[in-house]
C-alpha cells in the first residue's frame, strides 16, 4: 500500500469535518507507518462519490457512512486525541498495517 486514503465527514463537509481532519492527521503521525495517509473532509453526500479506505464520522452518520465504505470509524468527541488515536490503532492493528 502506498497510501491510504481517509475521509472525515460530517454534514456540510466545513467546520466539523476540517477540525477532525487536523486531529486524525496528529493522530495518525503518532504510528511508524510505512505509507503515506492522506486525510481530506467532506460533506456525507460527497462522500458518497468518493473512493477511499476508510472514513471518520460521528455516529448521526455513521449507518450511510457504511453504506459508502466497509471501513468507518465512529468518534463522540472529536477534540479527544486519546480518542483517536486508540480507535486508529484498533483500526491499523485489525488491518494488520502494524
Amino acid at each position: 500500500m502506498k497510501e491510504l486514503k481517509v475521509l472525515t465527514v460530517c454534514g456540510a463537509g466545513v467546520g466539523t469535518s476540517t477540525l477532525l481532519r487536523m486531529n486524525i492527521n496528529d493522530a495518525f503521525k503518532s504510528f511508524q507507518l510505512p505509507f503515506r495517509v492522506k486525510v481530506e473532509n467532506t460533506s456525507l453526500s460527497r462522500a458518497k462519490g468518493v473512493a477511499c479506505d476508510l472514513m471518520v464520522t460521528f455516529e448521526s452518520f455513521a449507518a450511510d457512512a457504511r453504506k459508502c465504505c466497509p471501513d468507518v470509524i465512529v468518534i463522540q468527541n472529536l477534540m479527544d486525541k486519546n480518542e483517536l488515536k486508540a480507535k486508529i490503532g484498533t483500526y491499523l492493528t485489525d488491518k494488520k498495517f502494524i
